[in-house]
């Protein structure tokens, strides 16, 4: 067994952690004094979005220098202070590797565009102009054309799936491949456990002259063109095998926010050299509402399902079982909140309990976005205006021609875009939160909700989750299989079993009373979010309880 396979992580975006050079933005020196917090919750692993180098165009995802600590965020030193002290508390930390793409400011792209016979020209993806225009009508993740122009070519373009200073590479090259396995290797000498491979199913590109059939509108975003390829495994081939033969305890750990779980089981197969586990970004059971098709998918309201998320978790649990372990996440960087998303009675703490419980207790890596363990929600802005980041200029503008007045427009942003998830960590109830004696650098209305407040309260979310998280490395938690028991559609349940040790995890999903028939077995009640009332073998379930049961044979 890897080190890995029990990890627990806590998820940091480091600008928005903890200040301690009153710049408004997060810091390196930040994530160190918060480490045994991290730890005394009983998290085992960090995993920090990108800290390199970056003219942060897209919030540090677009890589001007990979062997670099992003001056923002600190220095070398303080990174080794990390690695050092994190180590010494048991802490695994992991970096996000933009692997796909690099900044238009890294010193690849910038010789290959400022000279003709660069050695870099091959590091990226260019074109010839077709009949004046762009080689195809692909359609790139931020908006317009995947394609931008040489700058001193103008009958020439390169490929941007994202931003169009956020050229792609050229995973073809063998070149690019072993860069980027150079890469890695530098910062596993530094002392880095794993890596999450950021964006890493869009690296294979197919045929550059084939134009996407879809016809509603100039660029569209069509991933049949570019995600999930069979080359990709072909690409990350090497670059694991590279990273594997260096040190083999790395832990990788591939994003890839379209991918099902058969795709999942792809990228996991221990006989190839690929991903140790995949996380993915549609796994919430959610329900949208798309009465309004003027809406684009991703800012439409959305509710969960039940029966979604049932669904959902006995077909990755059934297809990843004896492949790999699935990742358990309600969020990340790139969604709203979960509190915010769902449409659930969020004044309610049983509700983020239950919410905690019902999805680590599975089989798979717990993966805990900063904040939720306080059951923080995301910033709320007072105007459009007020959101810059590309995804919600580009509904701004969409709405608007549409005729959708700014409160109505405001709601849905409000409600879905990612900057409402990215705001300070909430420490205390100062005006800053204890984040920052400045205004932090994503700012807005915020709750009451802070640590402090937390461990000043009795049966609070944050002590939950404390609890939650010691009965999740119990062997039936970490180590048992995995059966979703046909339940009332209201009531989420499931057994673990490793050995002689059975786990048993009770919700209700509802604001009904429910009962709940308990297995024939000698239970013991581990962990509630209410008292547990058990008459006769069956369970009494009050709106939104959850429970956690226990028995040894």
């Amino acid at each position: 067994m890897n080190w890995y396979d029990q990890a627990i992580i806590y998820q940091i975006y480091p600008k928005s952690f903890q200040d301690t050079n009153d710049d408004g933005i997060g810091d390196l020196r930040g994530v160190i004094n918060r480490l045994r917090y991290v730890k005394d919750l009983g998290f085992n692993t960090i995993w920090l979005n990108p800290i390199f180098v970056s003219p942060q165009v897209d919030n540090g995802y677009d890589v001007s220098n990979y062997f670099a600590i992003d001056p923002v965020l600190g220095d070398t030193n303080d990174f080794s202070e990390l690695i050092e002290k994190a180590h010494r508390l048991g802490l695994h930390i992991i970096l996000d590797l933009p692997i796909n793409h690099t900044s238009d400011q890294h010193p690849w792209f910038k010789d290959a565009v400022n000279n003709a016979n660069s050695i870099f020209k091959d590091y990226y993806i260019w074109h010839q102009q077709v009949a004046g225009h762009e080689p195809n009508n692909w359609g790139s993740f931020f908006g317009g054309s995947v394609w931008a122009k040489n700058p001193h070519n103008t009958e020439e373009y390169y490929f941007h799936l994202f931003d169009k200073r956020m050229p792609d590479l050229n995973w073809r090259n063998p070149e690019v491949q072993k860069s980027m396995a150079d890469i890695a290797k530098f910062w596993l000498d530094k002392g880095v456990d794993g890596f999450r491979l950021d964006a890493f199913i869009h690296i294979a590109k197919a045929n550059l002259e084939q134009n996407s059939l879809i016809q509603d509108e100039k660029f569209p975003i069509d991933d049949t063109f570019y995600a999930k390829l069979p080359a990709v495994k072909d690409y990350l081939a090497g670059f694991v095998k590279e990273i594997k033969a260096f040190k083999p305890d790395t832990f990788l750990f591939g994003e890839a926010s379209s991918a099902k779980a058969r795709d999942a089981a792809e990228y996991t197969r221990k006989d190839e050299n690929v991903c140790d586990v995949v996380v993915n970004s549609d796994n919430f059971g959610e329900n949208f509402d798309s009465s309004d098709p003027n809406i684009p998918r991703f800012f439409q309201p959305r509710k969960l399902s039940l029966n979604s998320l049932k669904q959902t978790y006995v077909t990755w649990e059934s297809i990843l079982d004896d492949v790999s372990l699935p990742t358990l996440t309600w969020g990340n960087h790139d969604i709203s909140r979960v509190l915010d998303r769902l449409n659930l009675p969020v004044e309610n703490d049983k509700v983020m309990k239950l919410l905690a419980m019902m999805l680590f207790l599975q089989r798979g890596i717990p993966i805990v976005y900063y904040g939720e363990e306080i059951g923080m929600h995301g910033l709320k802005y007072q105007k459009v205006t007020d959101f810059n980041d590309q995804r919600a200029l580009d509904l701004i503008t969409n709405l608007r021609q549409k005729s959708f007045d700014d409160p109505t427009i405001l709601k849905l942003l409000n409600d879905q875009d990612e900057m409402t998830a990215r705001g300070p960590m909430q420490w205390d109830n100062s005006k800053f939160h204890g984040f920052s004696t400045q205004e932090p650098w994503n700012w807005a209305k915020t709750d009451e909700t802070s640590v402090n407040r937390e461990l000043n309260k009795a049966n609070s979310i944050m002590m939950f989750y404390g609890e939650l998280l010691k009965i999740k490395k119990h062997d039936c938690f970490t180590n048992g299989n995995y059966q979703l028991l046909i339940t009332n559609p209201e009531i989420y349940a499931y057994l673990r079993k490793a050995s002689d040790h059975k786990g048993l995890v009770v919700a209700n999903f509802s604001d009904q009373e429910k009962s709940f028939q308990l297995p024939k077995a000698n239970w013991k009640s581990v962990l509630a979010n209410t008292t547990v009332r058990i008459i006769d073998g069956v369970v009494k379930l009050e709106p939104w309880d959850c429970c956690a049961f226990e028995s040894k044979s």
